[in-house]
């Protein structure tokens, strides 16, 4: 009983770190959307063309059942995107996002030919922006239309916005 007691107590600890956990921002949708735009690289409504899922991992899983067995999951998505509207960023009408997909590292996973309002970060050396569920990134829907017009009504007087 005193080992298993030891257990949970090392265990559950470090559960709870591996958990995705975002920040709520607060204020305004106004303030929230220009506090997203100034903290990320690239704003930008756009289709995902097509996903890939990369760097497979292969595990042994168990369920009642199915009983014992190895499944392949993946530690990263690659979505190419057309962008629609963009606001803010260097990324050209078409565009990549390399995406952390794994448990517990908030990386958001993409539907193709799904439009989504994008809050990217990146480009890293490969020229892949990245993407969070902690961010403002949403597939787009009626609430996230608002927050178009939010973006379209802020526009950014520091950096032009350019056509696509």
């Amino acid at each position: 009983m005193k080992i298993l007691l030891t257990l949970i107590v090392l265990i559950f600890p470090s559960i709870h770190v591996l958990a995705c956990s975002c920040m709520h921002q607060e204020g305004s949708l106004v303030d929230q959307v220009t506090s997203s735009v100034s903290s990320s690289s690239a704003v930008v409504w756009a289709r995902a063309e097509s996903t890939e899922d990369i760097e497979p991992y292969e595990t042994e899983v168990w369920s009642e059942e199915k009983g014992k067995r190895k499944e392949t999951y993946y530690e990263k998505q690659r979505t190419q995107f057309v962008a629609i509207e963009s606001w803010k960023g260097l990324h050209g009408k078409r565009f990549f996002t390399e995406v952390e997909v794994v448990c517990c590292v908030c990386g958001y996973r993409f539907v193709a030919g799904e439009e989504y309002l994008l809050y990217l970060y990146g480009p890293d050396k490969n020229g892949y922006y990245h993407a969070s569920t902690c961010s403002r990134t949403k597939i787009i829907s009626s609430k996230s239309r608002e927050e178009i017009e939010i973006l379209r009504k802020i526009g950014l007087t520091n950096q032009a916005k350019r056509p696509l």
